[in-house]
């Protein structure tokens, strides 16, 4: 009997944590500002969206690695994040 509640414990928790898992989205744009840890971009639709980076935050700008200081405005990105959390950014510098 105490086998089967620590498995059914263990499987509450592992499916709670599904249910709390985090969506990433993906957003388009041209880069308008950049002000660390914060940057704003021009959707393709034509609104504005802020993301801030933290230190687990993937930034490479035409294929190398960058800082987020190194972008510029009118670079070209995509930005993966979850809620306004940026987790990896794409830049290519036209």
């Amino acid at each position: 009997m105490r086998r089967l509640w620590l498995v059914l414990l263990c499987a509450a928790c592992v499916s709670a944590g599904i249910a709390h898992a985090a969506v990433v989205r993906e957003d388009r744009g041209l880069v308008v500002q950049v002000q660390p840890p914060r940057f704003a971009i021009r959707e393709l639709d034509g609104t504005r969206a802020v993301f801030r980076v933290n230190a687990a935050t993937v930034i490479t700008l035409n294929g190398r690695k960058v800082r987020l200081r190194r972008l510029r405005r009118g670079d070209v990105v995509t930005v993966d994040h979850v809620r306004r959390l940026a987790t990896e950014i794409v830049g290519i510098r036209p």
